[in-house]
């Protein structure tokens, strides 16, 4: 759900500025810098930060918005390589894997009757 900008508790000209610049929901604002807003929005950098730490503030509180966090695809992948890797104790099983059954992740294991399946868990 996207909350407009003014229904936060800021200065009405400062209000004014930000929805003139396109500047309307929360969304748009926290994707910026105080630095960027304030370039963006022409307000002073004070000004910008105001607006970051109130709007933060008062949706951090909210239960009806939610703070979206960035990641770049180099992040996803670092996260993703981190994650480790439960043993299966046959290096044959635990290769083709990949290292073992990835965590985190759900893995299928699927054959037909007695090749075994149930021996895993």
């Amino acid at each position: 759900m996207q909350r407009d900008v003014g229904s936060f508790p800021l200065a009405p000209a400062l209000r004014v500025k930000l929805i003139a610049t396109g500047f309307r929901t929360v969304e748009t604002i926290l994707e910026f810098s105080a630095v960027e807003l304030s370039k963006e929005a022409g307000i002073s950098n004070e000004e910008a930060l105001e607006v970051l730490q109130i709007v933060k503030g008062e949706a951090q509180s909210s239960s009806s918005c939610q703070i979206i966090q960035k990641h770049t695809a180099f992040d996803l992948l670092g996260q993703e390589q981190s994650q480790g890797f439960v043993i299966t104790f046959c290096s044959a099983l635990d290769e083709i894997l990949g290292g073992g059954i990835p965590v985190a992740k759900i893995t299928e294991i699927c054959g037909v009757p007695g090749v075994g399946k149930t021996q895993l868990w």
